[in-house]
């Protein structure tokens, strides 16, 4: 029996936010909720599953044929987000095409957060809503004997006659333990990377699902906050270390639950003698000096703060529980614990409503000093506050994702901005003014100059170098602008 696990191509993806142009190339992380899947899967039985990953070589869809033909495809099981739909439904029409009779399950946020949908798409068999380690185990078991899905817990699936069968929901586990943490010795780990890392090799990990937070603009599931506990995490970075991997990036939406958290966390690291470089991102409110200062001595070189906004109307807009003074007073505090910071920035949002009040806010944001800035604009996604507002505004169709989610290469315009003060040429145009003015100052250069310590550093930046030439060609289109 094949077990095959794939993470789509990024070919067709909605780029809400941040842009293709700028972001191939600078980031490619692994694939981490397949990754957790294969462990499941490998730690507790028998069974062997791979995963297959176009995205990491960048392959088009006529490579991408081509490497899945390599492989039987009797069970499939496909990672699925609300924004990769497209993608996802042409590697379904893929493994349908090599094997029509190959079993195929999706499982992911998009699964999670809008069930119905993903059940509608044509050509697959079941959907995980929830969490996909035991679901996808007991698929496993029951597929290798010839069984139908009844009684799955967490599993909607069709039967023989093709009607759609809805289990009951699988609970929530809230011991994070239960779930063996992914073995990167069974992906190409050393060709993923991160940006603005220090080590040559590098990768992700997560130390919690969920979020605790429900900020108007965010598409997380937020079913339940749960977090692992401190000694599997550093299980986990062990044995990172063990094959090389010598720092690590904590991608989970909210690292630190409380400052208190994140002490214990460095004092474990300290206890263990652990050496390697890690980062992560949180908020600004809750952050404390003594928390910066710990984690500089415990190897933590970035920390990624969602700033969002650089004023107060758009932090109380963003519901970020924090004023300016706050934001200002952190980014100090880094500078002097050594630590490096990272301003997650989103521009033209519904607070800015004309091109000088955005470029006047931008420039606040600069007198922050971070160290890096990650730019993104602001985009309704689907079920969220910020989509609702901007259907009644009349901004798009309130059905625009609706159908983009029935039918996923219907070609149908989704929002990728908001379009209520700034049009879609002058959202663009702002978001290559933020990347002129932060990453072009001499300061900016000096000081990534002078901190250049090895090879990889140098690679990295070189990505980053043109990541922003490709942004300054990009051009405005009717359906990815300006992304």
């Amino acid at each position: 029996m094949d077990i095959s696990l794939i993470n789509p191509p990024e070919k067709l993806r909605v780029w809400a936010g941040i842009p293709k142009a700028h972001a191939h190339g600078v980031y490619c992380f692994p694939p981490l909720g397949l990754m957790y899947i294969q462990a499941a899967i490998e730690k507790r039985s028998h069974y062997v599953a791979e995963i297959i990953d176009p995205v990491v070589d960048d392959l088009d869809y006529p490579e991408f044929e081509e490497l899945l033909r390599k492989h039987p495809l009797d069970l499939v099981g496909i990672s699925t987000y609300t924004h990769s739909l497209p993608d996802v439904q042409m590697t379904i029409n893929l493994v349908r095409k090599i094997n029509p009779n190959a079993t195929i399950v999706l499982g992911g946020p998009h699964c999670a957060m809008f069930p119905e949908y993903a059940m509608a798409l044509e050509g697959i068999d079941a959907i995980i809503t929830g969490d996909g380690e035991d679901a996808f185990l007991d698929i496993v078991k029951r597929y290798d004997k010839g069984e139908d899905f009844s009684g799955i817990l967490g599993l909607w699936w069709k039967d023989s006659t093709g009607t759609v069968v809805k289990n009951d929901p699988r609970p929530s586990t809230k011991d994070m333990t239960q779930y063996p943490w992914p073995d990167r010795r069974r992906t190409d780990y050393a060709s993923y990377y991160l940006p603005g890392t220090k080590q040559p090799m590098v990768t992700t990990a997560i130390t919690s699902r969920g979020c605790p937070h429900s900020c108007p603009f965010c598409l997380t599931y937020k079913k339940q906050y749960r977090i692992r506990s401190i000694d599997s995490i550093l299980d986990e970075i062990e044995d990172c270390v063990s094959i090389g991997i010598t720092e690590v990036h904590f991608i989970d939406d909210l690292f630190s639950p409380n400052s208190q958290w994140v002490l214990k966390f460095c004092d474990a690291v300290e206890k263990r003698g652990l050496k390697f470089n890690w980062g992560y991102k949180t908020t600004i409110a809750g952050t404390t000096r003594e928390q910066l200062r710990r984690c500089g001595e415990t190897g933590c070189t970035k920390i990624h703060f969602g700033v969002e906004s650089a004023n107060n109307e758009g932090l109380d807009a963003f519901g970020k529980h924090c004023d300016t003074d706050d934001v200002h007073r952190v980014f100090q505090w880094c500078r002097e614990e050594g630590v490096r910071s990272v301003a997650y920035i989103m521009l033209a949002g519904p607070h800015e409503r004309s091109m000088d009040e955005a470029i006047k806010n931008l420039d606040e944001m600069l007198k922050l000093d971070a160290e890096f800035a990650v730019f993104a604009v602001f985009s309704p996604y689907p079920g969220t506050e910020s989509f609702e507002e901007g259907a009644k505004l009349g901004l798009f169709p309130a059905d625009c994702w609706d159908r983009l989610m029935r039918d996923p290469l219907c070609g149908v315009e989704v929002p990728v901005c908001w379009t209520e003060h700034l049009s879609q040429a002058e959202i663009l145009e702002l978001l290559k003014i933020a990347h002129r003015k932060f990453y072009f100052r001499p300061r900016f250069i000096a000081r990534q100059v002078m901190n250049l310590k090895t090879g990889a550093e140098l690679k990295r930046l070189t990505q980053g170098a043109l990541s922003l030439v490709k942004l300054e060609l990009l051009k405005a289109n009717s359906r990815t602008a300006p992304v």
